[in-house]
């Protein structure tokens, strides 16, 4: 109990700003190019007329590692594949040599053997995103991928991780759920397991751009479908058998969230153009404005930044009104025992979860720039 107290009275002084404000983990997106022409899914696929293409420059990477007191690790990724950036090595060797974690998300094309390399000797973890078991299902949802390829990929650098005794990098399969593929998430497990990875994340699809892309989702305001659960169910109970760890998002809508797992508290994104944001959702490389997709209705949203790299650093960003405006949202007491979910105000989901949840409607709220979100409902 007094363990349990103590650990309270540390969160509550970290949120309430009793001790200086950092952050634990930086997401910095090296690139937004990508060698695949048009995943179902991704928000480049939605707009490529607007998308900006672009990679992380050397001198923005060290103004962010000159604020190395600020954050203990660092996931080189964002909306491109981090394997395309030609210094992705030097900027991962460098955080190391100043104690920080290192790791990526990758789509696993470019794992060669060179890569593999430079993986096991860098990398702290390596999330690969696969999505099914079967080729059809994978090559479907991403167009242009080569599943073979990646698989065998993926088996030849567990297997040399293994035959070099190492324990990192953690080797991570990730699995986007969505309506297409999810029955083939039990499976997914067995495959995961013969091929030797560390562990598996089943997140779902919670950002959708346009109306065209919404029967790849699985979410619902009503409760999930038995079926579905059933799937969900048989998988975590494959993993078990397996002893494969295995986090397996739940497709159960949360109303009291008090912060999203993006965590603006202690997590920050930093563009590949050296805008500083609390999330990849607030940090799209597009122009203007864009929809967000919140159960079959569009929001209009943009972008949120706290500043730019070039012309502030991390330090001076957290005493900046864009970011302490921001995070006082998540340090108010509603916000602390009650967030209102970040629904339109007037659509017809809002007056939904009103109705339905009335204590979590009238509680708090999240910053404008959430709305709409589907983090928000713990998506």
């Amino acid at each position: 109990m007094l363990m349990r107290i103590k650990s309270l009275l540390e969160y509550f002084q970290k949120v309430w700003g009793m001790e200086p404000p950092r952050w634990d983990y930086l997401q910095v997106e090296v690139t937004t190019r990508c060698q695949l022409p048009g995943c179902v899914m991704c928000p480049r696929t939605a707009w490529p007329a607007s998308w900006q293409s672009r990679d992380l420059s050397w001198q923005t990477f060290e103004a962010l590692l000159s604020s190395r007191p600020l954050f203990s690790q660092a996931h080189l990724s964002g909306w491109g594949e981090p394997l395309l950036h030609p210094r992705l090595w030097d900027m991962a060797r460098a955080l190391r040599a100043q104690g920080v974690k290192v790791s990526l998300t990758t789509n696993g094309l470019g794992l060669n053997a060179e890569v593999r390399k430079r993986v096991l000797e860098h990398l702290d973890m390596v999330a690969i995103s696969l999505d099914a078991t079967r080729a059809d299902t994978y090559e479907k949802l991403r167009p242009g991928s080569d599943f073979q390829r990646v698989i065998d990929n993926i088996a030849t650098l567990c297997s040399a991780k293994r035959t070099l005794g190492q324990q990192r990098p953690e080797v991570v399969l990730l699995f986007l759920k969505m309506r297409p593929n999810l029955k083939e998430l039990p499976e997914f497990l067995r495959l995961a397991a013969s091929l030797g990875v560390d562990r598996v994340n089943a997140p779902n699809l919670d950002f959708i751009p346009l109306p065209e892309m919404d029967s790849l989702s699985l979410l619902s305001l009503s409760p999930p479908d038995p079926e579905l659960e059933a799937i969900s169910q048989e998988a975590a109970a494959e993993a078990q058998r397996l002893h494969l760890p295995f986090r397996d998002f739940s497709l159960s809508l949360k109303f009291d969230l008090r912060v999203c797992d993006a965590n603006p508290l202690r997590q920050v994104f930093v563009t590949a153009s050296g805008e500083v944001a609390p999330c990849v959702y607030l940090g799209l490389p597009v122009d203007g404005p864009f929809t967000r997709r919140f159960f079959k209705e569009s929001y209009l949203a943009g972008n949120y930044f706290y500043g730019q790299v070039a012309e502030n650093s991390l330090e001076s960003l957290l005493q900046k009104s864009a970011y302490l405006n921001f995070i006082d949202y998540f340090k108010t007491p509603a916000a602390i025992f009650g967030l209102l979910p970040s629904a339109i105000p007037d659509s017809r989901a809002a007056k939904e979860i009103k109705k339905l949840h009335p204590f979590s409607a009238s509680s708090g709220r999240w910053p404008p720039a959430c709305h709409g979100c589907l983090k928000s409902l713990g998506a």
